[in-house]
């Protein structure tokens, strides 16, 4: 094989082990309960199994920001990522860690397209045993 086949072959098994992680992590529609002067709020509570992973995925249009925080119970992996027409992005990507806080603003990311809005909050427990996760977060006008 060439170089460049070989190569290729690289891409195409590290895009694979990445949209498993995606599509193995339990996933479930954002949910926004209620509503206050910091704009529509999200917060849950969950527990991620040893070796597990959690996301969770809100719909973000340009003109709009999104501000989270969380804490965990233990260190886990956490990133931010999206889907573009070109690929899967981590503005984000944060290894051993048990708290976080940080803003989403889609008009600060180059690869952002308007076909793909969600962009998804994960939560990767290396640990072995469970974690416990709870995260808050407003989606508000920029």
């Amino acid at each position: 094989m060439t170089v460049k086949y070989i190569k290729l072959l690289l891409f195409l098994c590290l895009a694979l082990v990445v949209l498993s992680g995606c599509l193995s992590a339990k996933t479930k529609p954002a949910h926004v309960p209620e509503n206050d002067n910091r704009g529509k709020l999200l917060q849950d509570r969950v527990t991620i199994k040893a070796s597990g992973s959690y996301e969770e995925c809100i719909e973000l249009r340009p003109g709009l920001i999104f501000d989270y925080e969380f804490e965990a119970s233990d260190f886990v992996n956490f990133n931010v990522h999206y889907h573009a027409v070109s690929g899967l992005y981590y503005p984000i990507n944060s290894t051993g860690v048990s708290f976080g806080r940080g803003t989403i603003d889609p008009g600060m990311h180059e690869f952002y397209s308007e076909e793909q809005e969600n962009y998804c909050l994960m939560w990767d427990n290396p640990n072995d045993g469970k974690v416990e996760v709870s995260y808050r977060g407003a989606l508000r006008k920029k």
